[in-house]
């Protein structure tokens, strides 16, 4: 019988495949863990943190790994873009470094591929901060329609404004290609 450990690493470490990650970050494996387990688990997740696979980093803080904040910090000062705000999340989960949610509002603005926005609008609420909802909050009015419903459903409200609202759009833009013969 293969232990929690040995799936973890499986299905988390190692995990190449599309299949394996089309779900997302599998952190209940992490909270199946041991206490003894869970040690490993987090000294095998900061050997393998880096800029190519962000699951190592987001694991890290999703158990508040204080012993992973040396390597964390280094890689913040090596990354940009989603990698960034992943990084300044998991440190802040980890410490409440209040200079993350710095780091989070100078990176978002930049940040103009929907689905690296996608990506990282989960990690807002965590903050807790005035501003940091203020940015989120702007991503509902977002031209993709994809990047404004997901910003809307990460605040925890119905989505069915953005859905019709994008519906409208759609329809109206559908009329307007018919008269121009578009």
């Amino acid at each position: 019988m293969t232990n929690n450990l040995d799936i973890f690493r499986k299905e988390f470490i190692e995990a190449n495949t599309w299949a394996q990650r089309k779900d997302g970050v599998p952190l209940d494996l992490l909270e199946k863990l041991t206490c003894e387990e869970l040690k490993i688990a987090e000294i095998e997740l900061i050997k393998v943190a880096s800029l190519k696979d962000d699951w190592p980093i987001v694991g890290l803080g999703h158990i508040k790994s204080k012993d992973s904040l040396p390597k964390l910090y280094d890689l913040l000062a090596k990354s940009k873009g989603p990698m960034k705000v992943t990084i300044a999340h998991s440190i802040f989960q980890i410490c409440q470094d209040s200079k993350m949610i710095e780091i989070v509002l100078e990176t978002m603005p930049r940040i103009t591929n929907q689905y690296e926005l996608i990506n990282v609008l989960y990690y807002l609420p965590d903050f807790k901060d005035k501003r940091v909802a203020e940015l989120h909050n702007n991503y509902r009015n977002h031209k993709e329609y994809l990047v404004a419903y997901n910003a809307t459903r990460y605040l925890g409200l119905p989505t069915n404004e953005v859905v019709e609202k994008f519906r409208e759009k759609e329809k109206n833009k559908s009329i307007w290609d018919r008269l121009t013969g578009k």
